[in-house]
């Protein structure tokens, strides 16, 4: 059989393409084996890449537009486009079209079927013919392809922290659980994630621990409004001891197979444990690129429970675990509830009977610290009860107020509050003598048992953070009452100004109204210009 010349000629041209792709093919792999093992940067590789492409395709120019390591696009080129700058032209039409006098083919850039940017090479007068263009399309598609290797390399980290930094943003969220719960949903959009529960440790509770579980990025369970049984019996039987290293409970009582975890630590101690990250997908398990986005995530979120608990712990020296709650709801909570404002507001103020005597009795300051610490904390979580928010101790006196932060109570339902909350300080105070410790100290100091004395109010007030410390505090004449009216209380003795019990008037609540009182009395007190007017509170047996 015989091959014409054209055929022949053909197949050489053929033959001598392919070698020239391999060479090219095989020169740019060799050059980018080096960059990635030299740890180069993107602008460093392609440095050392280009020119070598422009030797071998014997273009002018060669340009590649795509994102750099900051995330930035960036145009990369060697050689000469004419005096255009070669960015520009990569924007226009994908394949061979004529620049003025010359040529451009370029194409896109694809990894993993993503567009990732776009390169182009630049030739010296016309070469669309369909056979130049063709040859010139295979060349640059060779290139292309190998630059898809470290481009991959680039923008999966380039996507990594694109996410990470996405991730980071939503939880900055004021609202805790809101950015927890767009965390979870925007890792489950960029990769698979069918399980995945956060369990971490309340900032002020030290024994409570919290939890939220998602699947497939929607919030399934948690402990406050959507609770799992199975969880709450698990948390309820072993508390905190979840948390400690090795513990396989709640891995095992999520039923997975594959249960991937991330452990939540305040510092470099594991001791310092804030929480888990959990984890599960049945059998399949997760990427490399998962696993590292989840630890990634776990540092992150450790940060932000210090801060979320630092948060919580600085407001829990004023308010209750459930106000407390209500306040990080709102996103503003610290200008809409907490910023100084105007109001009448309930005013108690009660300080230990003799308790100068009593100190005598106890002698060494450690026993007087501990004695105070064991009363105060009881005397705080009654005024918590009562809705009252715990203003300060001034040394044995306990100061609280009654309306702030919300102010969502009534004038009556604050003095109601305000009475009920004194009446059960004096009952506990007075409970407190059945101690054996207490009741030698108050026989010892010659007192009948322990007691308070009262003092409640109900007058306007600025309320809200104020100085270094921003401590939640009350400023007004009424605070200043309050102080003098307590001091004229005596053993177990609870005085109510008159606003108090006129705002009572007409309370249908039958504690309210089992309640008697002495007379009136009006008592002149240093440095307040009117008297006081107040009466004696009899407690009901």
């Amino acid at each position: 059989m015989t091959v014409s010349r054209a055929t022949a000629v053909a197949t050489e041209s053929e033959l001598e393409e392919l070698r020239m792709l391999h060479t090219l093919n095989r020169q740019v792999d060799s050059l980018l084996e080096e960059c990635i093992r030299e740890h180069l940067s993107l602008a460093q590789t392609f440095h050392r890449v280009l020119p070598a492409v422009l030797k071998e395709t014997g273009a002018q120019g060669l340009a590649v537009t795509t994102r750099n390591e900051e995330l930035v696009e960036q145009t990369f080129h060697a050689g000469d486009f004419g005096g255009v700058f070669p960015g520009t032209l990569l924007t226009g039409p994908r394949g061979t079209r004529r620049e003025g006098e010359d040529t451009l083919v370029s194409q896109e850039l694809d990894v993993m079927g993503q567009t990732v940017g776009r390169i182009g090479l630049y030739l010296a007068g016309d070469h669309t013919r369909p056979e130049q263009a063709e040859r010139l399309e295979r060349m640059l598609d060779i290139v292309a392809e190998q630059l898809d290797t470290v481009l991959l390399l680039v923008h999966t980290a380039c996507e990594k922290q694109e996410l990470i930094l996405q991730l980071n943003h939503l939880l900055s969220n004021p609202v805790f659980e809101a950015g927890m719960d767009q965390v979870v949903l925007t890792l489950a959009q960029r990769v698979r994630v069918p399980g995945f529960m956060l369990v971490y440790r309340d900032a002020v509770r030290h024994s409570v621990l919290h939890y939220r579980m998602y699947r497939h990025g929607h919030l399934e369970h948690e402990s406050g409004d959507k609770p799992s049984p199975a969880l709450d019996t698990l948390l309820r039987e072993h508390g905190t001891e979840l948390l400690t290293p090795g513990d396989e409970r709640l891995k095992r009582a999520l039923g997975e197979p594959r249960v991937m975890e991330a452990v939540l630590i305040s510092g470099h101690l594991q001791s310092n444990q804030l929480g888990r990250i959990l984890l599960w997908s049945g059998e399949e398990g997760f990427s490399s690129h998962t696993m590292d986005l989840v630890r990634v995530l776990a540092s992150t979120l450790s940060q932000r429970l210090v801060d979320y608990n630092r948060e919580r712990t600085h407001l829990s020296q004023f308010f209750s675990a459930d106000t407390i709650d209500e306040l990080l709801r709102s996103p503003d909570y610290a200008t809409r509830y907490l910023a100084s404002r105007d109001e009448e507001v309930g005013i108690l103020f009660a300080d230990i009977n003799g308790f100068t005597r009593l100190c005598e009795q106890l002698e060494s300051p450690a026993r007087i610290g501990r004695f105070v610490d064991r009363w105060s904390a009881r005397m705080v979580e009654l005024l918590w009860r009562h809705g009252g928010v715990f203003d300060k101790m001034v040394g044995d006196c306990i100061i609280g107020l009654f309306g702030p932060p919300f102010f969502h109570s009534t004038r009556r339902e604050r003095a109601e509050a305000l009475v009920r909350a004194a009446c059960d300080i004096q009952r506990m105070t007075a409970s407190m003598s059945a101690d054996a410790e207490i009741r030698a100290m108050c026989e010892r100091a010659g007192m009948a048992g322990l007691g308070v004395a009262v003092g409640v109010n109900l007058a306007p007030t600025l309320c809200g953070l104020f100085g270094p410390n921003q401590d939640y505090t009350g400023f007004s004449t009424g605070m200043n009452q309050t102080a003098r009216l307590q001091s004229l209380a005596g053993f177990r003795e609870t005085l109510v100004m008159e606003s108090v019990k006129q705002a009572m008037e007409g309370s249908q609540d039958p504690f309210i109204q089992s309640l008697t009182y002495g007379e009136l009395t009006q008592t002149p007190v240093k440095n307040v210009a009117k008297p006081l007017r107040h009466h004696q509170l009899l407690l009901p047996d």
